[in-house]
């Protein structure tokens, strides 16, 4: 069925408000989702950051080791 309202009809307004609204609270959710992915993200590469460091100060220490043997 064709939609004969005008763009002044008020009820078509806010049908139109309403749909902008829903559009928004869905871009919203897939922002806030792509943040938290992120910030696991984020999280993840901080942990293996810190274990890589962690693992060279080990290596160098045995290496010092091993040189005054």
């Amino acid at each position: 069925m064709k939609d004969d309202r005008g763009e002044s009809d008020l009820t078509k307004q806010i049908d139109d408000l309403k749909q902008k609204v829903e559009g928004y609270k869905l871009l919203l959710q897939m922002q806030r989702e792509e943040l938290w992915k992120l910030r696991m993200a984020t999280s993840e590469l901080e942990k293996a950051n810190n274990l890589l460091h962690g693992y060279k100060k080990v290596i160098e220490e045995l290496s010092s080791q091993v040189v005054k043997k």
